[in-house]
């Protein structure tokens, strides 16, 4: 804490942030070189704000064919969860297609979009690197599905990728419909204000230029030294402060309406500062209602509340308070957070621009998917684990008082489910959250694989190692082949969720598998009710 201090103190932090002083964040020069290719966040809404009125004209022109009803973006990580915001807060504009997102392996999930009007369907496949193996997969899939009735299949795909991608190269093979080429200076869970934010939601019919200009107010905000005037700076301290002073675990109460706004957040920070054993946990809960007793407001964890509204002198006095007016402001609170979590991890001594851990998760899954194996979980010491039927109510109260004391001090719990992303099992997932967090009396996070991997998943591997984890996995009987592999969604969704249970256990981090029968929802409350019963 005396380094950030003295480096606050200095009065030059800022600055040095606007010249991409990579030092700031790392005194290895090879790493320093890496940073240098991840800081085009900075100025992208300068850069975007050229391109904006092509951009607009081009979503209109499409809209104004009335070719589609639906825009679904292939992606996974930052590259999805700014469209996901987007089509959450805003209502279609009239004459515009809906906004949908698919950033989900889950056989069921892939099927909900095959079940749509396919032909009057376009595709955003959204991956920087270009080969990302889900939106990869996906991508495969349905341009197989798309070209069963449309000899021209490419002219429902857009892609949105880096320069001399596989993806910018496929493509042009394809004839897609258009490509975007996005800075390559700007990482993935940076990108909301480039292409990859921009150009779904203006398909969506987003006024997406004044979201931008409305951003650049507070950008420049963003060039003052002091807390006082730069709220970018004054957040991203905070949150270093209270981290360093042991409260690494962050409670984001949000508005209901704003819950997806909380999910891209927690993929930013999570990703961003969970590495080297260290981190910041964020904890997503919305309201309306009060924070539940179990949920820690000292100790390990603070406050920060979001709020629609301008809030009493009295609401959360000792918590951090942020006030979005308008759904048209998001754009200035997507570079609040970037800025400040890249300031958050200055002080947490940490490369906010990289994510060690993930390939880990990757690797394990290519080892399960490749050699055609599922994991074989025993209860053994080496692999702290347990499969159980959700309808085995005592061999599941069994497991759990187990769990409970295999946890470490200052632990937290994630529900990990890797389930279809339905709102009805969204619910249900965060009445089980809920009771979880009760019965352990600890913090506790939930997410659906294999989204997860590509936001969470870095801190629970990265972080600190206080991490306990619940997996809930299901058997589909859908198992849609994709393209040019050898395998299935079922069979790709299992081997993620066996290949991060696999390296979890490897790092002596506390798992327990439950594999849920039947009615997933009915199952899902009958989970909920044991740990209820148990609090």
């Amino acid at each position: 804490m005396k380094k950030f201090n003295k480096k606050i103190a200095e009065g030059d932090l800022v600055s040095r942030v606007w010249a991409k002083d990579p030092t700031l964040w790392s005194d290895d020069s090879s790493v320093q070189k890496e940073i240098l290719n991840r800081l085009g966040w900075l100025d992208v809404t300068d850069w975007m704000l050229q391109q904006v009125d092509e951009v607009i004209d081009w979503s209109k022109s499409v809209a104004e064919t009335e070719s589609f009803d639906c825009v679904v973006v292939l992606g996974m990580g930052g590259s999805s969860l700014a469209p996901e915001v987007f089509s959450k807060l805003f209502e279609p504009a009239t004459g515009y297609p809906r906004l949908e997102v698919l950033d989900s392996t889950s056989p069921q999930m892939v099927d909900a979009i095959v079940s749509k009007e396919l032909e009057r369907t376009l595709f955003v496949v959204a991956s920087k690197s270009g080969t990302t193996l889900e939106t990869t997969d996906l991508y495969r899939y349905f341009y197989q599905e798309v070209s069963k009735t449309n000899e021209q299949p490419g002219n429902q795909f857009v892609a949105i990728t880096d320069k001399d991608s596989w993806l910018e190269t496929h493509a042009a093979e394809k004839d897609f419909l258009r490509v975007f080429v996005n800075p390559s200076d700007i990482g993935g869970r940076y990108s909301a204000l480039s292409f990859f934010g921009i150009v779904p939601a203006a398909l969506y019919g987003v006024p997406v230029k004044t979201l931008l200009e409305k951003a650049r107010v507070l950008i420049k905000s963003a060039r003052l030294d002091s807390v006082e005037t730069n709220p970018s700076l004054d957040l991203g301290v905070q949150m270093a402060m209270r981290a360093l002073s042991g409260k690494d675990k962050m409670m984001l109460l949000l508005p209901e309406t704003m819950a997806s706004f909380g999910i891209w957040v927690e993929q930013l920070v999570a990703e961003s500062t969970g590495k080297q054993g260290r981190g910041i946990l964020p904890v997503c809960v919305t309201y309306p209602g009060s924070i539940p007793e179990h949920y820690p407001d000292a100790g390990d964890a603070f406050n920060v509340v979001v709020f629609d509204h301008e809030p009493e002198q009295n609401e959360d006095e000792e918590g951090i308070s942020i006030v979005i007016r308008s759904p048209m402001d998001i754009g200035a609170e997507f570079f609040r957070w970037e800025f400040a979590t890249a300031i958050s991890a200055i002080g947490l001594e940490v490369n906010p621009f990289d994510e060690p851990n993930v390939s880990e998760a990757k690797q394990s899954t290519n080892h399960f998917i490749q050699n055609k194996l599922q994991l074989d979980l025993q209860i053994t010491a080496e692999t702290p684990a347990y499969s159980v039927s959700s309808t085995e109510s005592a061999l599941v109260t069994e497991g759990s008082v187990s769990f409970a004391g295999k946890l470490k001090s200052n632990a937290y719990i994630s529900v990990l489910a890797y389930l279809p992303m339905t709102p009805e099992t969204a619910a249900q997932l965060e009445e089980l959250r809920f009771q979880v967090a009760c019965f352990y009396d600890v913090a506790c996070t939930a997410g659906f694989g294999p989204r997860y991997l590509h936001s969470t998943g870095q801190l629970h591997k990265g972080g600190a190692p206080t991490g306990a984890f619940i997996q809930l996995v299901e058997t589909s009987k859908l198992n849609q082949t994709v393209p040019g592999r050898d395998y299935g969604f079922a069979e790709l969704i299992r081997a993620q969720a066996d290949g991060d249970l696999s390296v979890l256990s490897e790092k002596a981090l506390p798992v327990m598998r439950i594999e849920l029968k039947g009615d997933r929802l009915q199952a899902l409350g009958s989970l909920a009710s044991v740990f209820a019963d148990m609090a």
